[in-house]
């Protein structure tokens, strides 16, 4: 196979290739993504490659960042594979025109974590911490309601019928009630044990993210007991992010929220509704809630990592562990 590489590809064909995958579109490759990195002060860089007979058969967002002044590059879930056949052979044609650009341009070192691409991981190279999950939770939304239901644990069909019972509602909410969410992610990031981002990251994702993005709560008597970010994307909904409160937890606000976003995803023709992150080890908790709405899941290939210039890099990374010891 021959590629091509281009830049600049028109950004419908960027979508349309985007949401032509088989799960639905990858938000974090996206137009709405980029809006949102450049509000983070990212720079955007965008690649696509065709084959010879001009269809667009790989796609690669580039957020550009800088620290101690060394230039370094991130894919999020990229590059993207639109083709069906000849990975192995796209794949180190990929790469090499990335290095050479990334040379040209003094970039000190490229990390990507590709979504889709049917290799085996040692394909990749150096494997390292991976930013988004590894693995994910993805529900097939072809199946009607009472066919969702079904497939679900018996306990969370429970729960969601409870939650209804006890009078829990769920609303939209807009960028004023974003605080509420982030003081509940606050107990909720301490309790089960990950990190969150800064509030400023979240507002940028409901202000840069137009219709894509929804922030959601599950209240009770006006008590706010469980919140969530969603983005509904290109045939697949998200759950971004999520938080609970560590009252009211006997009426199972989060069972009744996650049903009704999957409802919206449904309505709004998705074809997956993805739970984004699970990890037994990392998020017991998290992960046998999420599995009890049934799904397949889904592995990634991981983080990988690119050294351009091993000078930069090693000077990058002196650096790094000066200031991780000096950091009180």
């Amino acid at each position: 196979m021959i590629l091509n590489k281009e830049n600049n590809l028109d950004d419908i064909v960027w979508e349309a290739g985007l949401q032509s995958l088989p799960d639905g579109g990858e938000i974090l490759q996206s137009g709405i993504w980029r809006q949102i990195a450049l509000a983070e002060k990212h720079k955007i860089k965008r690649f696509s490659w065709r084959r010879e007979d001009g269809v667009v058969a790989v796609l690669a967002q580039i957020l550009s960042s800088r620290r101690f002044g060394f230039k370094s590059w991130y894919l999020p879930r990229g590059p993207v594979w639109l083709s069906s056949s000849e990975a192995d052979i796209a794949w180190p044609a990929v790469l090499s025109d990335l290095m050479q650009v990334a040379k040209r341009q003094g970039v000190m070192s490229i990390r990507f974590e590709p979504e889709n691409w049917p290799l085996s991981n040692t394909a990749f190279g150096q494997k390292i911490t991976s930013i988004q999950p590894e693995k994910s939770l993805f529900l097939n939304l072809s199946y009607s309601e009472e066919e969702l239901l079904a497939q679900m644990h018996p306990k969370t069909r429970y729960n969601i019928r409870l939650a209804e019972k006890k009078g829990v509602e769920i609303t939209p909410g807009k960028l004023e009630d974003l605080v509420d969410f982030w003081q509940l992610l606050q107990a909720t990031t301490t309790r089960d044990g990950f990190r969150g981002h800064s509030l400023a990251h979240y507002r940028h994702l409901l202000d840069n993210g137009g219709a894509a993005i929804e922030l959601y709560f599950a209240r009770r008597e006006g008590r706010v007991l469980a919140a969530g970010l969603f983005s509904f994307y290109g045939g697949r909904a998200v759950y971004l992010h999520g938080a609970s409160a560590d009252v009211g937890r006997q009426y199972m606000a989060p069972y009744l929220l996650q049903w009704r976003m999957i409802q919206r995803a449904k309505a709004k023709h998705c074809r997956y509704y993805d739970f984004y992150g699970i990890d037994e080890k990392k998020w017991p908790g998290v992960t046998r809630f999420k599995r009890g709405f049934g799904g397949e899941e889904r592995e990634y290939p991981g983080s990988f990592l690119l050294i351009v210039s091993q000078y930069k890099y090693f000077i990058y990374s002196l650096l790094s562990k000066i200031v991780k010891i000096l950091r009180p």
